[in-house]
């Protein structure tokens, strides 16, 4: 039992429980209206009925079983609604005065106890009225007895709300209008604080966010001037000029301390807003900008991110090598790199070479997402980057944000932990590690801006990235509970995408390969940079459009410069793959296997092509000139349709008596012979 909104009830349930009524009583009684439901029942809560409500026959048992329940159930009081307010609590911490100071501990517990007793107030208040206005009761009297609850637990609480009923009713009303701001004392200045402070913020704002980028100090001067009248302070988006009068307050200047500039500049709000004006686009991005939070695709091939970046050494002539490189999500491993002195399209389309050639040879397919950025590779959005040309999902990063774009993250762990391992000179002049500050040593000379920092050759600095990424891919991947004892390149080769598809070359090569025009020659081959390629089929012809033999080559070219094979398109139509030609020794003691096979493999083509066109070889045919005289003048027959109703219904009336499915072929052959 236990007393709610200050009516003594009973848990239904433990009436039913203890037999004292059956459930089937118990719902006919509720159904009835005998029995008062105060609270219905709900997960974690049971129901409760009002004792008054129910029979006297049934109050017997309860009295028998418990006792008087008035005398036994304690009830609870108005010290039992007052509970903590942890918001309250807030508000008056971090509440901060026109000084730049904030409450004392003192008053900001007598200000939390405060609104913590209006609370319980509004919770007696709200219930007590809705008792009374159900039970058609009247509410004189109500405050009365509040006030008076109130005033006994003054010296147990610690509040400091007036004892005066009328007082106390109007600091009720006032708090539930304003808030907790109404509680502090009018001796803290809060009159117009909350616009004096806004505009005072803004000023300050705004003059910490000048161009020069002054120190707090400074700030603090030219506020100082502002109000002397020494200087005027212009708002240069709207060319208005800041209105002294907004910082004085009963006629006198708003006068502030350096402290109250570094707490207004130092709120972790204004800190912020500060920082997008007085920091790069990068530094408030990586520092202030809230980031988002995501985890790594299951399986190798779901998504590939790629970057450009400058290899950290420099080349003896002062340049940087520029690279790109293609990381895969999953497993974290280096898939595709490529190198050149300039940042260009080139990069970017040797780095999709490397890779591609790096899938086909360890016998995966076609990433099924790549992210890139919009430099460089926008050339390409309508052909290779047009989603489902070549990748099913393409994703273009927001430019100007590093934390976006995954190969930015695997750049740094390839730097610092693999460049710095097996390289000498890596890190950064200016990094905060001294770790990973290379060795440098400056020279004092006219210019005061050179350095004695090795340099190196650029054939070295690239053989030197590519052992590093060597030694990148074959180390233990970063997720060993995951992927016990497995390397990057183990989990690459071992968690493809079910869902990805095998390199279609053809495909490849005219988006990202090198092309050609050239021509069919003799039904056979096409000539590529002073090599032929033989057509897979004569049949291949008959796809051509008439009487045109021109097409593109496209290619692929190995990373030795080799062509092995090239993919022939015409008008935009892929018409097939062709493979270099192998000649064969003509002196037959010199042959080897190799030539027996590159003569038996031409041999068929051509026996092929002269299969074809023996195959389609037209018959003979002869003109002969016709001698027969035209029929000048002829007589129209006349067409007797007499007898026609009676030859029809003779036919009708023989074929119904005919069995058309017993007849034989042979049958019906000798009766259309015979009919002849």
């Amino acid at each position: 039992m236990e007393y709610f909104n200050d009516i003594l009830c009973v848990e239904a349930s433990w009436l039913i429980a203890e037999g004292i009524i059956s459930n089937d009583n118990y719902k006919q009684l509720k159904s009835r209206g005998v029995i008062s439901q105060a609270r219905r029942a709900c997960k974690g809560t049971t129901a409760l009925v009002t004792y008054d409500s129910i029979p006297e026959r049934f109050k017997s048992l309860i009295i028998e079983k418990v006792g008087d329940p008035y005398k036994n159930v304690k009830k609870y009081g108005f010290r039992d609604q007052i509970t903590p307010d942890a918001k309250a609590m807030e508000y008056y911490s971090s509440y901060q005065l026109d000084d730049g100071k904030t409450l004392p501990d003192d008053n900001i517990r007598e200000y939390t106890t405060n609104a913590q007793v209006l609370n319980a107030i509004h919770t007696v208040v709200s219930n007590r009225i809705a008792k009374r206005r159900s039970l058609g009761g009247s509410k004189s009297g109500l405050w009365e007895s509040m006030a008076k609850q109130v005033e006994e637990v003054r010296e147990e609480v610690g509040h400091t709300l007036p004892s005066n009923l009328r007082r106390l009713k109007d600091k009720y009303k006032k708090y539930l209008e304003e808030g907790y701001d109404v509680l502090i004392h009018k001796g803290f200045s809060n009159t117009n604080r909350r616009k004096v402070n806004e505009s005072l913020e803004g000023l300050l704002l705004s003059m910490y966010t000048m161009k020069n980028k002054p120190y707090m100090k400074s700030v603090h001067e030219l506020y100082l001037q502002f109000l002397a009248g020494d200087l005027e302070v212009v708002n240069t988006d709207t060319g208005e000029l800041y209105d002294r009068n907004d910082f004085y307050k009963d006629g006198q200047p708003l006068m502030i301390s350096e402290g109250t500039v570094w707490n207004v500049l130092k709120n972790p709000k204004n800190v912020a807003i500060a920082e997008k004006v007085r920091a790069g686009s990068l530094e408030f991005s990586s520092t202030h900008r809230p980031h988002h939070h995501r985890h790594a695709p299951v399986y190798s091939l779901s998504k590939i991110s790629m970057d450009d970046r400058d290899l950290p050494r420099k080349m003896k002539n002062g340049k940087r090598v520029k690279a790109y490189y293609a990381y895969d999500v999953a497993s974290r491993t280096l898939i595709g790199a490529s190198y050149s002195m300039d940042k260009d399209a080139t990069l970017f389309i040797g780095c999709m070479r490397d890779m591609f050639r790096n899938l086909h040879t360890w016998g995966l397919g076609t990433p099924m997402e790549v992210e890139v950025e919009h430099h460089l590779v926008n050339l390409f959005k309508d052909d290779l980057m047009d989603p489902g040309n070549v990748f099913p999902f393409v994703r273009w990063c927001n430019p100007g944000n590093s934390q976006e774009k995954y190969a930015e993250v695997m750049n740094k762990d390839k730097k610092y932990g693999f460049e710095k391992r097996y390289q000498d000179g890596i890190g950064r002049f200016y990094a905060k590690l001294g770790a990973n500050r290379p060795k440098v040593d400056k020279i004092s000379d006219k210019d005061n801006n050179n350095y004695n920092d090795k340099k190196y050759e650029y054939e070295e600095l690239i053989a030197d990235d590519l052992y590093t990424i060597e030694k990148f891919n074959n180390s233990l991947h970063p997720d060993q509970n995951k992927y016990k004892g497995k390397t990057r390149l183990d989990v690459l080769k071992e968690n493809a995408n079910p869902h990805s598809v095998k390199l279609n070359e053809s495909v490849l090569a005219r988006y990202i390969g090198d092309s050609t025009s050239t021509s069919i020659r003799r039904s056979q081959y096409v000539r590529v940079q002073y090599a032929n390629y033989q057509l897979p089929s004569p049949r291949v012809l008959a796809m051509l459009a008439p009487n045109n033999l021109k097409v593109e080559a496209f290619y692929l070219p190995e990373e030795d410069g080799q062509i092995n094979k090239v993919y022939l398109y015409q008008n935009g139509q892929f018409i097939a793959e062709c493979s270099k030609i192998k000649t064969y020794n003509t002196a037959t003691a010199e042959q080897t296997d190799a030539d027996t096979e590159a003569y038996t493999n031409q041999a068929k083509y051509v026996s092929e092509f002269d299969a074809m066109v023996k195959k389609a070889k037209p018959d003979k045919a002869m003109i002969i000139e016709s001698t027969t005289e035209p029929i000048e003048d002829f007589e129209e027959a006349e067409i007797i349709d007499d007898d026609l109703e009676d030859i029809i219904n003779e036919f009708e009336n023989e074929s119904s008596d005919f069995d058309f499915d017993n007849e034989t072929d042979d049958y019906w052959a000798q009766k259309a012979m015979n009919d002849l």
